[in-house]
């Protein structure tokens, strides 16, 4: 998938839709919007909710945005997957009506109109962060413009925003944004695998699909996300059919589950969304291929077992020390390196692997079997520290 555009619905354009079922609030999809409240005793023409809605211009459906008679500070924004270290730059064309006639386009007497657009690195949610890097504000009355503005990445997830901010109150203020564009700077990585707030993870199953096969996907999360979906983005660009088969709640856990299918070989860009493909909660990449090469182990000098508690990068001592008591009296082997867990030529390896999907990528008992075959896999999901000691201690071995 060599994508340069990284944005949903660039475009900013149809389909439209409800945002959270309030239709004053008539959003494009991929896109969510925002306003900042009036601050208490101010008049009441200022920091107005706007109005959103679809608006024609050019012969296709704009996002607009407006406050009649009044003034706004507001706009849209949108969650991307990101690297910490890469480099983008955003670019969206604006436009603004301001006047003190009704007459579309009309400039009488018209007031600024302070446009911006902006990049959060941590992928926050606050529009009045101090960690947004925002344009120059522009005045693209009656015209569009483009607006451009680069940042470099702190997380796994960015955040870009639209603002408008007029100064003064006018019968005719309304916005118009269009053709948004992210692309990434120089050198660009991918992340293979987003685990979002709440510890929200995907698991797919089977891992490692051969074309045609129908995969599950299996969202956990400790948060009650809401407005959600996943959407599957196919290697050839289009958009793959996700069936939905329910929410369940199992062990203070939110458990989602969808089935789709891979029916061409390729990259799969699978994500977890809330609020038409705004917010971005979790991520998986999925490789699809025809052939799965085995790597031989190597040999080890005794038949011994081996239990190996494989901890993931993100692991801190609290964790190794929970591991060590927990896996004391089977003298568990405990570790960090995914390899050293599965390499040897045992009859019985046993890799309980702690936290996998806080893995860049994703382990599987897949995994193990096209790299180290003949590993047994366990996936260990714990909160906390305390949760592992407890369940290591509890482990019987017959899992």
């Amino acid at each position: 998938m060599a994508r340069t555009e990284l944005l949903t619905n660039g475009r900013i354009g149809k389909p439209f839709h409800p945002y959270r079922n309030d239709k004053q609030l008539i959003i494009a999809g991929g896109w969510a919007p925002w306003w900042l409240d009036p601050a208490e005793g101010a008049p009441d023409w200022k920091n107005r909710k706007p109005v959103f809605s679809a608006y024609t211009m050019d012969d296709s459906l704009t996002q607009q945005l407006s406050t009649p008679w009044g003034t706004h500070e507001a706009g849209l924004w949108q969650q991307l997957p990101s690297v910490a270290g890469n480099e983008y730059e955003l670019s969206v064309e604006g436009q603004a009506w301001s006047s003190e006639d009704a007459s579309p386009g009309s400039q009488l007497e018209a007031s600024d109109v302070n446009l911006q657009i902006g990049i959060d690195p941590t992928g926050g949610l606050d529009p009045t962060s101090p960690l947004i890097s925002w344009s120059d504000v522009s005045q693209p009355l009656s015209r569009w413009e483009t607006l451009r503005i680069q940042a470099e990445a702190e997380a796994a997830i960015i955040t870009v925003y639209l603002k408008s901010a007029p100064n003064l109150p006018k019968r005719l203020q309304s916005i118009f944004w269009r053709n948004a564009f992210l692309r990434p700077i120089g050198r660009h990585k991918r992340g293979v695998n987003i685990v979002g707030l709440g510890d929200t993870h995907i698991s797919l199953e089977p891992e490692q699909p051969k074309p045609g096969e129908p995969i599950t996907a299996v969202i956990s999360s400790s948060r009650e996300h809401t407005h959600v979906d996943l959407i599957v983005n196919r290697p050839d660009d289009t958009w793959g059919k996700v069936v939905n088969k329910g929410r369940t709640f199992d062990d203070d856990r939110y458990l989602w589950r969808y089935q789709f299918t891979t029916d061409i070989d390729g990259l799969y860009d699978i994500r977890f969304v809330g609020d038409f493909g705004a917010r971005l909660l979790a991520l998986r990449l999925l490789q699809v291929a025809r052939n799965v090469q085995l790597v031989p182990s190597d040999d080890a000098r005794y038949n011994y077992r081996r239990v190996y508690v494989l901890l993931p990068p993100t692991a801190s001592q609290k964790w190794v020390l929970a591991a060590a008591k927990g896996g004391y009296d089977g003298r568990f082997t405990i570790g960090y390196s995914a390899d050293d867990a599965g390499i040897g030529n045992l009859e019985n390896r046993h890799v309980l692997a702690v936290n996998p999907h806080h893995w860049p990528e994703v382990l599987t008992a897949s995994w193990f079997q096209q790299h180290y075959p003949g590993v047994k896999f366990t996936a260990v999901v714990a909160n906390q520290p305390e949760d592992l000691e407890d369940w290591l201690k509890n482990w019987t071995g017959l899992d």
